[in-house]
């Protein structure tokens, strides 16, 4: 039976595993169809908070997405054409910046020592060529210059030209080839141009259709992805649109915010610095920036190196190029921690880690279009994984929420030995918790998985015993840092200066390491009762007449489970049987099904309360001790 489980287990993650490798190849492969889809979802995303708005206003669906749509296409159209006005712009001014291109060629080549010369006689080519092209003298060599290989010029008659063949331009045999013909090359070029504009188009078409049919899209989906289970799949969806709609929203405002500050930045940089009183096409580059930091990573990159680098040609020396990369750090400092922290939010809930990742695989995947769509993508990817079980792993590895509990990277620390790093977050969750909670869900989860690890073989007793010494340590750590806020409060040291503090007795049921919880209920009740431990050796009757001999203020015995649940039972009826018959609390450290009856159990053995955590035994102390201190004084 065994076998057959592990062969089922081994099959089912070979299927997993190919039908991984099939939905990438189908992504590959049918990204002609997938990227507009795609992109058609994310610009439906975009604009459905729009949509909504009107709706709300009074407006009805179809006026209110014809509006939406109109105002996106007037406000992309207005950008291309202001985008193309200044490149156009840009590429005109370019030949009036040769000479300050030349003079930084010649101080670059100054400042290098091996390269010097290299760049000395580049700086020289260009100066010839450009003098020889405004005074209209002087013929080029048979190698030709430096210009003319970056923008060669007109060939030269077949009648000037010797067929030596004494070099390459001047072959034995000359045959003309003739060029494409028109009308394939007419195709060729139309095929190009119409191209993007084709999947503009079907972006276009599945966007409006999608938020048209928005609410019929989402019931269907939920009906046909459901299997039954509406309400898991409702809120899947809800969270991921909501997701992804307020990280674009975000996105937008800060991209246009940074476009906004970029061109003011570097038009006060132009009128302050430069003597023509102005920054070359400084609007060119925040509408640019704008555009290209929707893209990670690479965007902002590239938004950075274009002004940058216009800055460096144009203007002579370093104060304006310096001036701009002081901007644009400044920007980017601003914009990657207050505004993007203060708008995101948890809006993505994926990682720093997952996005990188996400970036690489989408580019790899989709190339440019990819890295655009990484982001939204990957949010789809981690809600799948909180709603479906069988994608929880997509959640675990993607989300920006840590899934690993607290005791369970404790415990981590603890297994490679990093027993530096295991303090330093005991010490991080002392101080954000309280005593109990730390005790709760921090170290009694660490001790009891050390436990388990234990009793189904994964440690041997050596390691066992090396793990739970650290945790010792741990806790003695943990006596030395105890927030002020679980220290006794006034009424509580008053009331235990007004009698003797009481004595409490700790027992184990079953296993020493229970005597690392007792430690813990030790240093919980400094100030308001002294617990000491007896050792987990002596035989049960021996702990009875201890007990009875020493008459504590109550006894408190500890279960770790697995098991000690019949140790303990027998160890009650051993204390009462010596003639103890103060409070007797069992805590038992778990969650039970049962706990009814395990209680039954507890109480026919002499057990007087039950507890099930480490808070909970406190409570039930503080209570048991006041009850006494109240008969006592009275």
């Amino acid at each position: 039976m065994a076998n057959r489980k592990s062969d089922l287990a081994t099959l089912a993650s070979v299927a997993q595993l190919l039908a991984t490798v099939l939905i990438v190849a189908a992504l590959y492969f049918a990204r002609d169809v997938f990227i507009p889809l795609a992109l058609g979802l994310l610009l439906s995303f975009l604009l459905s908070p729009i949509v909504n708005r009107l709706e709300r206003a009074g407006i009805p669906n179809i006026a209110a997405v014809v509006t939406t749509a109109a105002l996106a296409f007037i406000l992309l159209a207005s950008g291309f054409t202001l985008i193309a006005r200044e490149l156009t712009s840009l590429v005109g001014d370019l030949p009036k910046h040769k000479h300050e291109l030349v003079a930084k060629a010649r101080s670059l080549g100054g400042m290098t020592t091996g390269v010097s010369g290299s760049l000395g006689d580049l700086a020289e080519e260009v100066t010839e060529a450009i003098e020889e092209s405004e005074n209209g003298v002087g013929e080029p060599s048979d190698e030709g210059s430096f210009w003319e290989t970056l923008l060669p010029g007109p060939a030269k008659n077949a009648e000037d030209i010797t067929h030596d063949g004494t070099s390459a331009k001047a072959p034995l045999y000359v045959k003309e080839v003739q060029s494409d013909l028109p009308l394939a090359s007419w195709a060729t070029t139309a095929g190009t141009v119409l191209s993007p504009l084709a999947t503009a188009g079907l972006v276009s078409v599945f966007a409006l259709f999608m938020l048209v049919h928005r609410e019929d899209l989402r019931d269907r989906i939920i009906y046909v992805v459901s299997q039954g289970n509406y309400v898991t799949t409702t809120e899947a969806l809800d969270e991921a649109a909501s997701r992804i709609s307020r990280y674009l929203m975000a996105q937008s405002i800060i991209n246009a915010s940074y476009g906004f500050v970029l061109t003011l930045g570097l038009t006060v940089i132009g009128v302050t610095m430069t003597e023509a009183g102005s920054f070359p096409n400084a609007i060119l580059w925040g509408v640019l920036a704008t555009c290209l930091r929707f893209v990670p990573y690479l965007g902002p990159t590239a938004a950075a190196v274009f002004p940058l680098a216009l800055a460096l040609s144009v203007f002579p020396g370093y104060g304006v190029a310096l001036a701009v990369l002081a901007l644009i750090i400044t920007m980017e400092l601003v914009s990657n921690n207050v505004l993007e922290p203060w708008l995101y939010g948890t809006s993505t809930g994926i990682s720093a880690v997952a996005v990188i990742v996400a970036a690489v695989f989408w580019g790899w995947l989709w190339g440019p279009v990819g890295l655009l769509l990484s982001t939204p993508l990957t949010v789809c990817l981690v809600v799948l994984g909180r709603y479906v079980p069988r994608f929880k792993v997509l959640s675990t590895l993607l989300s920006e929420e840590v899934a690993i509990k607290p005791s369970m990277r404790l415990y981590q620390r603890l297994l490679a030995g990093d027993e530096h790093r295991a303090k330093e977050m005991l010490n991080e969750h002392t101080r954000e918790n309280t005593l109990e909670s730390t005790c709760d869900e921090f170290l009694i989860p660490m001790i009891k998985r050390i436990r388990r690890d234990h009793d189904e073989e994964h440690l041997t007793d050596v390691d066992a015993n090396r793990l739970l010494a650290m945790a010792g340590g741990l806790i003695a750590e943990l006596d030395r840092c105890v927030a002020p806020s679980d220290e006794p409060s006034d009424h509580e040291i008053d009331v235990a200066s007004a009698v003797d503090v009481p004595n409490i007795i700790g027992c184990t049921s079953h296993h020493f390491s229970e005597l690392l919880v007792l430690n813990l209920l030790r240093i919980g009740g400094v100030g308001l009762f002294n617990l000491d431990s007896i050792d987990d050796d002596i035989l049960p009757q021996q702990v009875g007449q201890e007990i009875a001999r020493r008459d504590p203020s109550m006894v408190v015995i500890v279960v770790l489970p697995k098991g000690g649940f019949v140790q303990a039972r027998y160890l009650c009826r051993s204390v009462r049987n010596e003639g103890y018959t103060g409070p007797i609390l069992v805590s038992c450290l778990g969650k039970f099904k049962n706990f009814d009856k395990l209680f039954i159990k507890f109480r026919k053995a002499g057990a007087t309360g039950m507890a099930t955590s480490y808070s909970q035994t406190r409570s039930k102390i503080d209570s048991i001790l006041s009850r006494r201190d109240s008969v006592t004084l009275v």
